[in-house]
């Protein structure tokens, strides 16, 4: 049995250039295929809070990779872990912190629908890249976005209630990139001189990580949009949750015409305010693993001025992705090994 620490994980993904992003994002891809075709192999989760102050998370896969995932929110964050058992036997094969995976694979599914509105072979230049929060899932979403684009975001925005934090990030991350301006500001005020509302207007690509009631992403931010743009949303998690107005749904999405792409149709549906909020149905909706269905052209997409990507993770996701960890750091000898378990 292999055990992966979080260093281990960081490792893997530091060197990371577009095929192995690609290697990755295929795996996950079949995962969700696997899940579209079967929905059953992901089996209610189990939430308990306790009297300790924290809430815990269970939740199983039991497709073609078998595994668990398990974690806690308390007041120190989440902290937890996957697992990865033989699909025959039940041995388990590895133990994966949860950390940094949980925050690159949920922003590797945001990079499936990214590549399908903006391809990796077409020509970019001088374009904004608008991030809300300075969490892992923050920083994993521009990291990725970086790889795949190379030289095309030549500005970066970090937007956080607490801007210091902002400003922190972005130090960290102009030593990576150092062509790159990256700046920080504060979340939306909604007045005239929201120095957001000037960045907008050569943005092409916003990730929300943040778990809030107060939209982020609102119609005035929207309105600015030169080009088109594409949004990730994953920060809220919870019903009354929302980072994106309902206007900006139906008036530059829904009522023309077009869908929101989301990681499962069944899940979002329960657990993303932004459609319980705005009583958005499965009909407006579209799963990632169907925009790589053979024959589908995704007309939709290039006739969007606004693509908006919500997901609220799966247990397959954190199952197949680590489960792929565990083979790269058995290869380069990086993982720890117990024997006779």
């Amino acid at each position: 049995m292999l055990v992966l620490k979080n260093d281990v994980i960081k490792n893997l993904f530091s060197n990371l250039d577009i095929p192995g992003v690609q290697d990755y994002q295929n795996t996950l891809l079949d995962a969700l295929r696997e899940y579209k075709t079967d929905p059953s192999i992901i089996p209610p989760r189990i939430v308990k809070s306790t009297e300790f102050g924290c809430t815990h998370l269970f939740m199983a896969s039991t497709g073609s990779t078998v595994g668990m995932k398990a974690i806690t929110g308390s007041k120190e964050g989440f902290k937890g872990i996957t697992t990865v058992l033989d699909k025959k036997t039940g041995y388990p094969l590895g133990v994966i912190n949860g950390a940094t995976l949980t925050a690159f694979r949920t922003a590797l599914c945001n990079t499936l629908p990214l590549v399908k509105v903006f391809p990796l072979d077409a020509n970019y230049e001088s374009e904004t890249l608008v991030v809300f929060g300075v969490g892992d899932q923050a920083i994993w979403h521009i990291k990725l976005a970086m790889i795949l684009y190379p030289n095309r975001f030549t500005r970066v925005v970090i937007s956080n209630r607490t801007v210091s934090k902002a400003e922190q990030l972005c130090n960290e991350l102009q030593l990576e990139h150092k062509s790159t301006k990256f700046e920080a500001v504060g979340l939306p005020s909604g007045k005239s001189d929201d120095p957001l509302l000037e960045i907008f207007k050569t943005t092409s690509v916003v990730f929300t990580c943040i778990p809030t009631s107060q939209p982020t992403i609102t119609t005035k931010l929207v309105q600015q949009l030169k080009k088109q743009c594409f949004i990730g949303a994953i920060g809220s998690y919870k019903p009354h949750m929302t980072e994106i107005e309902g206007d900006v749904l139906r008036k530059y999405i829904l009522e023309k015409g077009g869908k929101i792409v989301v990681d499962s149709t069944e899940h979002c549906l329960h657990e993303a305010g932004e459609f319980i909020i705005n009583e958005i149905n499965e009909d407006s909706l579209v799963e990632i693993s169907s925009l790589y269905e053979n024959g589908n052209k995704n007309e939709w997409i290039k006739n969007q001025t606004i693509v908006v990507s919500k997901l609220v993770g799966l247990c397959i996701m954190d199952v197949s992705v680590g489960n792929l960890c565990l083979e790269k750091a058995k290869n380069s000898g990086n993982a720890l090994d117990i024997l006779d378990f």
